[in-house]
């Protein structure tokens, strides 16, 4: 009989979500739920209500989705009944600062990244590589390629430039990308991705603002990181031509995916591939051989199955748990579903910030303790005020 799993995401993601719950279900019996539907239940009624259903459904193995979600952090998961806890994340590469720290509740690490997957390992983590993308290997080799080189994704100034210039070289360029919105239905968007020769691919992380980071200021514009448009595009049948990233180095061989780091690089590879048609070939046949071999789902997916099922329960203990991430805890487990109305419920959520705070020293109790009694009445009467407009 199969093991139960429980996959606790933020909220509903169409292009993200159903792959990350294939995955598990071609495993395990796969249960799943949305934090963002608890309208009206505090911190302690969801962690109640969460352990409610593992109870009921015989779950075993709890999944946290956490990027850009401060609520699921490490004091909501310590508090989650499971055999197993797995943290999962695909943007690591911003919020490894605060997902390693979170991830200290979990027993294992799942990350999209394989750069991300060694850091956690540096850590003392069990951590695997894991992509949110449609797993399935295209049927039909032969679809007849009608685009030279495809871009997808979201275009920010940075990239429309990169693009332009591409174009401007003579480069027959299909853009489907998107400015707002998320883009095409997955469906039309591999359609798209098989009818082409060659995926275009940038890694910089969006620069429009940047890079965040909990422990000091903003520094870097940009990281390189891995994108899962690599991995799309070899499962169906197109080249891929990348800007760098030391995630997708550790994968691919230079022949395997082109790399380059300027965009007058980039048009002299794309130039030399489209003029060559073995040279292309061959390429994207190996390309194409080493993604189906990596990152087909359930090839993709065995190995973070045989450790799930020799766990080695190799938690990492932290030396402390800083300040900051103390500070955004008390925050986001006090300010759940919190309104002038239920104030007084509100208040008695304090017992868990006395309990996050208990081995910290005073400056950083009398801090925290301050700061929450301030958010209490400030935020309380500025969200009752909004759900009246």
């Amino acid at each position: 009989m199969k093991k139960k799993v429980l996959i606790v995401f933020k909220y509903l993601r169409a292009n993200w979500n159903p792959y990350v719950i294939k995955k598990f279900s071609n495993y395990y019996e796969t249960e799943y739920l949305y934090i963002n539907e608890y309208k009206n239940k505090n911190f302690t009624e969801i962690v109640e209500d969460i352990n409610k259903l593992i109870e009921q459904k015989n779950i075993q193995i709890v999944v946290f989705d956490v990027d850009y979600f401060k609520f699921i952090n490490f004091f909501f998961i310590k508090k989650i009944i499971s055999e197993i806890k797995i943290l999962i994340t695909g943007d690591d590469a911003e919020l490894h600062e605060i997902n390693s720290i979170t991830a200290s509740a979990c027993d294992l690490v799942l990350s999209h990244d394989p750069l991300s997957v060694l850091k956690y390992r540096e850590k003392g983590y069990q951590a695997y590589q894991i992509h949110f993308d449609n797993g399935e290997i295209i049927k039909d080799k032969l679809i007849k390629k009608e685009f030279d080189v495809l871009f997808f994704g979201n275009v920010t100034p940075d990239r429309k430039e990169f693009l332009n210039y591409i174009e401007s070289k003579g480069i027959s360029l299909k853009n489907i990308g998107y400015e707002s919105g998320s883009g095409l239905p997955i469906d039309e968007l591999l359609k798209f991705i098989s009818k082409s020769k060659i995926v275009l691919n940038l890694s910089k992380s969006r620069t429009t603002k940047s890079v965040k980071s909990y422990t000091s200021e903003n520094i870097y514009k940009f990281l390189y990181t891995f994108k899962g448009r690599i991995i799309i595009a070899g499962l169906n049948g197109a080249a891929c031509v990348s800007e760098y990233s030391p995630g997708h180095e550790l994968i691919f061989t230079n022949n395997e995916v082109p790399t380059f780091f300027t965009k007058e690089e980039c048009v002299n590879i794309l130039k030399k591939l489209l003029s060559d048609n073995e040279l292309l070939a061959k390429s994207t046949n190996s390309f194409n051989l080493k993604t189906e071999k990596l990152f087909e789902d359930k090839k993709n997916f065995l190995p973070i199955y045989n450790a799930i099922e020799k766990i080695e329960k190799r938690k990492v203990k932290l030396f402390n748990i800083p300040y900051w991430y103390l500070r955004i805890s008390a925050k986001n487990i006090l300010l759940r579903n919190i309104k002038l109305s239920n104030i007084i419920k509100s208040i008695y959520q304090f017992h868990i910030i006395f309990s996050i705070i208990k081995n910290s020293n005073i400056f950083i109790k009398f801090s925290i303790i301050f700061e929450s009694i301030i958010n209490i009445f400030w935020y309380s009467l500025l969200f009752t005020l909004k759900s009246k407009k």
